[in-house]
């Protein structure tokens, strides 16, 4: 049965000390937290709230692969598929072969792939967004270069994974990455504002990081990604994780059994940080720092998101029962 949960909503426009920042900066935050017993607002009324829509980074990788989960459930494809049945040959032949490569080696970070996000990456999307802000050429940043381990022998994180499963996820279904995730997690999460940048104008409400001013909003208005492409609220993100966790309303047992199996005592499942009865995921991109945690047994949870880079976010696991 879903926990009886109230809210504690903590919501600011305060000085926030970013991880390695020199100086405090006025950032948008958002703290929300669901739990069982009695409820809490403050606000500044600064115009940030739940609602307000922030770029969550990796957090939205756990969609991902529910998405690709669902399409397993139903037989469009299996985890077990070789990538080289999804991806076009250039692509597997830039990543060394993907033919023993599998979408649950991705799925798990096993694949033993390179990352692609490096500075080198990120500074020429900037400089040239049209050309490089595409999976494809994101892709070719490590197209030769050596895999880290065979796949299925180590665990490694990789943002690559889940660039490849976005593609793949386009290629089973023939629509966008934008319109898979839309129709597998958003609708049926009744997440209303959520997206993925590039689908849409950003809304006039979107989270201003005072982080790299003048590029934040250019980037955001280019395409995302299946590694981390998803805007979102507070408000949205508990949605997702009641329905995901709470309700069990988006995949079935086995799903989510798979879901939340750890292969190598990493502590990551599919898209998700898997440890001592919490499950969640952290982020963090150009200007925006992100984290979730919801505790199994009670169902506990708490989101935070930041309009900074590198902001500390550990304020999730200090709401986490003892």
């Amino acid at each position: 049965m879903r926990p009886r949960l109230m809210a504690l909503i903590l919501l600011n426009l305060l000085p926030w000390l970013p991880q390695g920042a020199a100086s405090a900066e006025t950032v948008p935050w958002v703290r929300y937290s669901l739990f069982e017993g009695g409820s809490e607002i403050d606000h500044d009324g600064q115009g940030v709230s739940i609602d307000t829509p922030f770029a969550i980074a990796s957090v939205g990788k756990t969609m991902t692969s529910v998405a690709v989960l669902r399409m397993a459930e139903r037989g469009t494809l299996s985890v077990d598929d070789p990538v080289s049945d999804w991806v076009t040959a250039d692509i597997s032949r830039g990543l060394g072969g993907l033919q023993t490569t599998s979408l649950r080696h991705l799925l798990t970070m096993t694949s033993g792939l390179p990352d692609y996000y490096i500075e080198t990456f990120l500074e020429d999307a900037l400089d040239d967004p049209d050309n490089v802000q595409t999976p494809q050429s994101a892709l070719r940043y490590v197209y030769d270069t050596p895999r880290h381990f065979p796949p299925g022998a180590d665990f490694e994180y990789s943002n690559t994974n889940y660039v490849l499963l976005g593609l793949i996820l386009e290629n089973a279904t023939g629509r966008s990455y934008a319109e898979v995730l839309q129709q597998e997690v958003f609708a049926p999460a009744q997440m209303a504002q959520s997206f993925v940048f590039g689908d849409r104008d950003l809304p006039r409400s979107f989270a201003k990081s005072p982080d790299h001013t003048e590029d934040v909003r250019a980037y955001y208005q280019g395409a995302g990604f299946g590694d981390g492409g998803v805007i979102s609220t507070a408000r949205d993100l508990a949605r997702f994780y009641s329905a995901l966790f709470l309700d069990r309303s988006l995949l079935e047992r086995a799903m989510m059994d798979a879901l939340m199996t750890d292969p190598l005592g990493a502590a990551y499942g599919m898209g998700l940080e898997v440890e001592d009865g919490l499950v969640g995921h952290s982020g963090g991109d150009l200007g925006f720092s992100s984290d979730v945690r919801l505790d199994l047994e009670t169902g506990a949870l708490a989101i935070e998101l930041v309009a900074a880079e590198d902001a500390k976010t550990g304020w999730t696991f200090d709401q986490m029962p003892e």
